[in-house]
């Protein structure tokens, strides 16, 4: 991901030309959250959805996100969005889906947060055969192996012989080493397991 930079348009020519307009939960790759006000060329026109959809390989996973165009610069739709609704730039903090579905820019889906934020509010990986974020089987140890990443470096928690004890000492190390608006992500339900 690139560092980002200043918005270079002004609340009033966001405003001039775009109008938030809340997306259908069912067509967030359809609809972006913004609408043009005017028309443009090359768009569909005064009332048209604004933006597109870029899909790009980000560790091997596809990442998307919707950008809208404003005076020959893309910018993503969520922090122009932002930026509409509160009137202050984001920058240099960054906007974040709450729910982390990067293509649902209602207003109240998204917040400010820095890159830690963002890089602890993820889903369970998709190879982790265990279903509890942090939590994995470890055929050595013939038991369950809890971990977290601090400061973007993994930190054994130790061995447990079973999962509920593995998922408990990683909830535990994500209150000791995370800030408390990241915990409701990704606590593990205990009572689930």
């Amino acid at each position: 991901m690139t560092k980002s930079k200043p918005l270079a348009v002004s609340y009033e020519r966001c405003h001039e030309l775009l109008e938030i307009c809340e997306p259908s939960p069912l067509r967030l790759e359809k609809e972006s959250g913004l609408k043009w006000k005017v028309s443009r060329t090359g768009t569909k026109g005064k009332g048209s959805w604004a933006g597109y959809v870029l899909k790009r390989n980000v560790c091997g996973k596809i990442r998307k996100d919707w950008l809208v165009g404003i005076d020959g610069k893309d910018y993503k739709a969520a922090r122009i969005i932002y930026f509409m609704a509160h009137g202050v730039d984001p920058y240099p903090m960054e906007v974040d889906h709450e729910d982390i579905n990067s293509l649902n820019n209602n207003v109240d889906n998204l917040r400010l947060g820095g890159r830690r934020l963002q890089g602890q509010n993820q889903v369970t990986s998709s190879n982790n055969t265990s279903g509890v974020k942090g939590v994995c089987w470890h055929k050595g140890a013939s038991k369950w192996r809890a971990r977290i990443k601090v400061e973007g470096k993994r930190k054994h928690l130790g061995y447990y012989a079973s999962l509920k004890e593995a998922a408990e000492a990683r909830n535990a190390a994500v209150r000791k080493y995370w800030p408390e608006e990241v915990w409701e992500a990704n606590l593990i339900n205990i009572e689930a397991l």
